[in-house]
């Protein structure tokens, strides 16, 4: 197969985030020019596979900490190495303190076409609950200067079931998000990790996210209301309007092979999985001594590969097809919905997402183990 997607991880933060367990870096001993300088030392070791890119994508951390020139420079080097000549999209992610008009025309420039903007939220008491240093008018403001610079792929992430958040704060998001027009919505529901500040106070009773009700109200509000704006949602947490769906997750989620540079990275190809150190000195010290910077690499099997691609394709909203209802436990198939040969979770049941895919995967392996023995 062809690799065609290429993640690469940029750690830099400006500050850490209370809720996030990505890993990032406020205070690096490793320079911006010392760290994409050991990428490109990276990337030269997969030089050699079938690579053609279609889509990169630039996440972390906070890419936009690096200039524009220097994320262009990243890009031109890659070409040196991977052929990307067949690449459609490029993404950078983006906290809205970070940039202004003259970045980001000087990053469409570079080659960048698709922004993903770390707004998490248009309520200044959301942002105070999550903890984030900037401001609604900054997001607003970089919004509209990435709109001015040219950029015509532009995607707005926000944070859901945050401490103290009430059903009613969802329309602040929905107004600004309608009022914004951007092409995709990517919503998260926060999740309480017990290695970060604020999933230490959550899971210690010290603060308390919305009851299973209210945060089924709150989901219930986004996605209608998101629907209402005009958006499709194509995978559990992302909307789009217009085709422009992530074409660079999109990958992930059907299984395609893509490849991952930097610290934390994680890349899939020749039915192996792999993940990179997440320690930013043994990533250097490896590259140093010219070893893939791995933590873990897996080989999977065929019943490895079957169950996370049943997986994978569960969280998109058309995923399987209809002939596909024989994975389901009979007594799970309200659930889903058929439309057009294609089969999904309904809409109103997205929150239980998690819970019903555990459960066809349960459903499946028993079902494998059955046949096995009665082979």
């Amino acid at each position: 197969m062809m690799i065609r997607g290429l993640y690469v991880h940029i750690p830099f933060c400006s500050y850490k985030c209370p809720y996030c367990d990505f890993t990032s870096l406020v205070r690096s001993p490793v320079g911006f020019e010392d760290y994409t300088a050991f990428l490109l030392r990276e990337a030269e070791l997969y030089r050699d596979l079938n690579i053609r890119l279609e889509t990169l994508y630039l996440g972390g951390g906070t890419p936009t900490l690096l200039s524009p020139g220097q994320i262009g420079a990243l890009i031109d080097e890659l070409g040196s190495i991977f052929d990307l000549s067949g690449l459609k999209e490029v993404t950078v992610e983006c906290n809205p303190e970070t940039y202004r008009f003259g970045e980001f025309r000087e990053l469409l420039r570079a080659g960048v076409n698709r922004l993903s903007l770390g707004v998490q939220s248009f309520s200044e008491e959301g942002l105070k609950r999550l903890g984030r240093e900037h401001g609604v008018q900054e997001s607003l403001e970089a919004y509209i200067h990435a709109r001015d610079a040219g950029f015509e792929n532009v995607s707005i992430d926000i944070i859901y079931g945050y401490p103290g958040q009430r059903v009613e704060d969802i329309e602040i998001e929905l107004e600004s998000i309608g009022e914004l027009n951007p092409d995709h919505v990517s919503a998260y529901m926060l999740t309480p990790h017990e290695n970060t500040p604020m999933g230490m106070k959550i899971l210690g009773g010290e603060l308390e996210i919305p009851e299973e009700e209210t945060l089924g109200d709150i989901y219930d509000r986004l996605w209608k209301g998101l629907k209402g704006l005009g958006y499709e949602r194509y995978e559990v947490s992302n909307w789009a309007k217009g085709g422009k769906e992530c074409k660079h997750n999109l990958l992930y989620w059907t299984m395609e092979e893509f490849l991952g540079l930097g610290v934390s990275a994680w890349g899939f190809f020749g039915g192996r999985r792999y993940g990179n150190t997440k320690n930013v000195m043994s990533y250097v010290k490896a590259l140093s001594e010219g070893k893939k910077p791995l933590q873990s690499e897996v080989l999977l099997n065929e019943e490895d590969l079957f169950e996370e691609e049943l997986m994978l394709r569960l969280r998109l909203k058309w995923g399987l097809g209809e002939e596909d209802m024989e994975l389901i436990p009979e007594r799970l198939r309200g659930f889903f919905e058929i439309k057009g040969g294609r089969l999904g979770i309904r809409e109103e049941y997205m929150l239980l997402s998690n819970e019903i895919i555990t459960e066809v995967l349960l459903y499946n392996s028993d079902r494998n183990s059955t046949e096995v023995r009665n082979g």
